[in-house]
């Protein structure tokens, strides 16, 4: 409740603070997770010893660059036991799987402190876009998320809708519900505005619509904002990070939370790219504990600019994102399942290693799957199980074993591929 509660007194003014003090708490906060890392998480202590860092020399920012970097492969190669805080139970922990955008899904633990400072982002960015306490927020994913005790005291009420539902309904769902706050995907959001647009109906403008997991492109924005009569914010943020960046109104990049995360954009050569030139998004979450992530690479690129912007906000942006590729799997029966449900719907399969699933034609759909041996019989049957009570019943599942890795590990690939054009 602390970092909630920090969220809550917090609210913009760290946008707005003086760059400089910002700078200080960053290195506070660096310095205090490199020690903790050093000496508790037994895969970083045995990285930093072998690229010659002692914690106690890191003294000013720049001093991260003697920090190596994660990659994605550490995470998925290293037992979680190394990678963790030494002495916690992996298994008491909130373990969560990421998107698997490069085809292998990630385990990521979280503590309580964790669970507490991911709340806490998401509620802040809300609170930098201007969210009330009596709000309705309407929120599409594939599964329901927790009340919080606020809410059992009659605040922030929400009401949460399935992506498996069909468009028409959610959109009546919108419809009667009346939120000020949206809170979905882009493809779902883009999907629901066609949907009130082809009814003709016309929604109380809400104030906030939060687009977030997928990127944001101009089309579904238009389509949004003429449906909803309010723009769409694009989030950015990652499982294995959090959310961290947020759009500013006069959309002119995405507002890095600077004093929870220190976000650094490299060139090829790993150095830092010149301002407003394009990198690899590097980022470092300041508040981890449980599984540190020091210097993180994210597989996404965008450029960093440092200036005041034009919304009056200070903290650094992120330009010229890209990266989070999705794509969807259409049904016959017109309704499509959006890369997010695949995300949490596959991610929730003890055993599964990597996978891809790929609409071929009107009625197929491929899923390459590559599982622990000794649970490739019940992932794919799991798998099945799901897609099946899902799709219609003229689709038809092909499921292949995945033996080979990508040509190239660097490059994502994206989890879900549709090679049709519904109509």
């Amino acid at each position: 409740m602390i970092h909630l509660a920090y969220a809550l007194a917090s609210g913009r003014g760290r946008s707005l603070a003086d760059p400089a003090a910002i700078a200080r708490l960053q290195l506070r906060r660096l310095r205090a997770l490199v020690r903790h890392a050093a000496r508790r998480v037994p895969i970083h202590g045995e990285r930093l010893a072998a690229a010659g860092v002692d914690p106690e020399a890191i003294r000013v920012l720049d001093d991260v660059r003697r920090i190596p970097t994660m990659a994605k492969a550490l995470l998925r190669d290293t037992p979680l036991a190394e990678l963790v805080t030494r002495g916690f139970d992996p298994a008491r922990g909130d373990v969560v799987r990421t998107s698997g955008s490069t085809g292998s899904p990630l385990a990521i633990v979280r503590g309580p402190r964790e669970v507490d400072w991911h709340r806490a982002a998401g509620l802040r960015i809300l609170r930098e876009c201007g969210f009330h306490w009596t709000d309705r927020t309407f929120e599409v994913r594939a599964l329901a998320g927790p009340s919080f005790f606020v809410q059992r005291l009659g605040l922030a009420p929400k009401q949460w809708a399935s992506i498996l539902d069909p468009p028409a309904t959610l959109a009546r769902a919108l419809l009667a519900y009346r939120p000020q706050v949206v809170c979905a995907t882009p493809s779902v959001l883009h999907e629901l505005a066609d949907t009130l647009l082809a009814m003709g109906a016309t929604p109380a403008p809400p104030r906030i619509v939060i687009a977030d997991a997928e990127p944001l492109l101009p089309t579904t924005r238009a389509v949004v904002t003429r449906a909803l009569g309010t723009p769409p914010t694009d989030v950015y943020g990652l499982v294995e990070l959090s959310n961290f960046a947020f759009e500013c109104p006069a959309v002119a990049g995405l507002h890095v939370l600077a004093d929870t995360h220190l976000v650094e954009v490299l060139d090829d050569a790993g150095v830092p790219a010149p301002p407003g030139a394009a990198g690899r998004i590097v980022v470092t979450d300041l508040m981890a504990r449980t599984m540190p992530m020091l210097r993180y690479e994210t597989g996404d690129r965008a450029a960093l600019v440092r200036e005041r912007c034009r919304c009056g906000r200070t903290s650094p942006r992120l330009v010229g994102l890209v990266g989070r590729a999705a794509d969807a799997v259409s049904l016959s029966d017109g309704r499509r399942l959006h890369w997010p449900w695949f995300h949490e719907t596959f991610a929730r399969c003890a055993g599964l290693e990597r996978y891809q699933v790929i609409q071929e034609d009107r009625t197929r759909v491929r899923i390459r799957v590559r599982a622990r041996p000794d649970a490739e019989a019940a992932v794919v049957a799991a798998l099945r199980a799901a897609l099946a009570a899902a799709m219609p019943a003229d689709m038809r599942l092909d499921f292949e074993r995945w033996d080979a890795d990508p040509d190239d590990p660097s490059r994502k690939l994206r989890p879900v591929v549709s090679r049709v054009t519904m109509p």
